[in-house]
């Protein structure tokens, strides 16, 4: 399900979308997630993300408009997600409280990843 961006926002959809949770803050991304990413960003970052378990990539608050460059990390699982460096310059920045919709997608004129808080009608979630 793609989701539209608040009235505020550009109106253009949010191919991914994820709720930060009271117990977890950070961002995983799926196999179909990390399709989306590694079609549509910058290509060399894709390919370094393929090969590496930590890439530095460039992602941009929309909301705020600040770039970040966050370590896209493999955990032991092997998922791919936003960890420590995402909890520490963006979730205590902004002051994420864990009830948050936060949409995704790759920027097509810079290639950045580009997130930003989908305002809905209810934006609360509990914990898993």
């Amino acid at each position: 399900m793609l989701w539209k961006k608040g009235k505020n926002k550009v109106g253009s959809e949010f191919p991914l979308v994820k709720w930060l949770t009271k117990d977890f803050r950070g961002v995983r991304f799926n196999e179909s997630d990390l399709t989306y990413i590694f079609e549509n960003m910058d290509p060399l970052v894709a390919i370094f993300t393929l090969v590496e378990d930590e890439v530095r990539i460039p992602i941009w608050d929309q909301d705020t408009r600040v770039n970040h460059f966050l370590m896209l990390h493999r955990d032991i699982d092997g998922v791919f997600g936003f960890y420590d460096d995402w909890i520490q310059q963006v979730v205590i920045r902004r002051g994420f409280e864990g009830k948050e919709l936060i949409g995704f997608y790759v920027n097509r004129l810079n290639l950045d990843l580009t997130f930003s808080v989908i305002e809905t009608t209810n934006n609360i979630r509990e914990s898993a």
